[in-house]
């Protein structure tokens, strides 16, 4: 499991449930140690001081690349980085390490376990994260198969940024804009379902601007699936 510092700084319970999670799948988890990622400097353009973070949490994750265990984390926006901004920086230099996105890993992962049926399934809607979406068109499909899986239902909504955007949201001269994106249309996509215990919300910075403004927190995808495997 590679750290990132949204979920392990401020939100380690999902960690935790995600160790637990794969332990339920029969697999050992191996948290990693903490490697800053470099996103935060990439946002705010300081471009040197994140080509040098980035070489050293590469240099670090392809040697345990070598090992051929399969790596995953869980933000969409610092997986995804690893990617994208980290091949745009480093070029050849990155190496060939992957980290995989917990739904891309649990897609497999799932394999070997057995297909739970449920007469009345539990129902879910998962908000998905901008950039997830763009990057990864396929995650809805594979959270509905995921959930499908373990006898639960997942209905998901695209929706626009909610108006975090990383460090943005967070700065007190863009609140006013960051809320009416929130409300343009997370908010009212959000009030349309009654039961709050269903929405689920991958990225973290999406949590954080519900919990904001919404008044809740939403779970992740990998709590809800470690409660439906607790109570089969």
């Amino acid at each position: 499991v590679v750290q990132d510092p949204f979920n392990s700084f401020y939100d380690a319970d999902i960690v935790y449930r995600f160790i637990q999670l794969i332990e339920k799948l029969g697999f050992k988890p191996v948290l990693l140690p903490f490697k800053p990622n470099g996103k935060p400097s990439h946002i705010k353009g300081f471009l040197t001081k994140f080509a040098k973070t980035a070489q050293n949490s590469a240099d670090f994750l392809n040697k345990l690349h070598s090992l051929g265990m399969p790596m995953v984390g869980l933000d969409p926006a610092l997986v995804l980085c690893y990617r994208d901004e980290y091949k745009e920086a480093l070029g050849q230099k990155r190496g060939n390490f992957e980290v995989k996105l917990a739904n891309e890993w649990l897609v497999d992962a799932i394999e070997h376990y057995p297909k739970i049926i449920k007469d009345v399934p539990a129902e879910f809607t998962w908000f998905s994260h901008c950039t997830e979406s763009t990057a990864k068109p396929n995650t809805a499909k594979e959270w509905q198969s995921i959930f499908n899986h373990f006898g639960a239902k997942v209905t998901s909504l695209n929706l626009g940024c909610c108006g975090m955007a990383g460090t943005y949201g967070h700065e007190l001269e863009n609140l006013d804009r960051s809320k009416a994106l929130f409300e343009m249309s997370w908010q009212s996509s959000i009030e349309k379902i009654a039961e709050k215990e269903q929405i689920l919300v991958s990225g973290y910075s999406c949590r954080s601007q519900v919990k904001r403004f919404a008044k809740f927190s939403p779970k992740h995808p990998i709590e809800a699936l470690l409660m439906l495997l607790n109570n089969h």
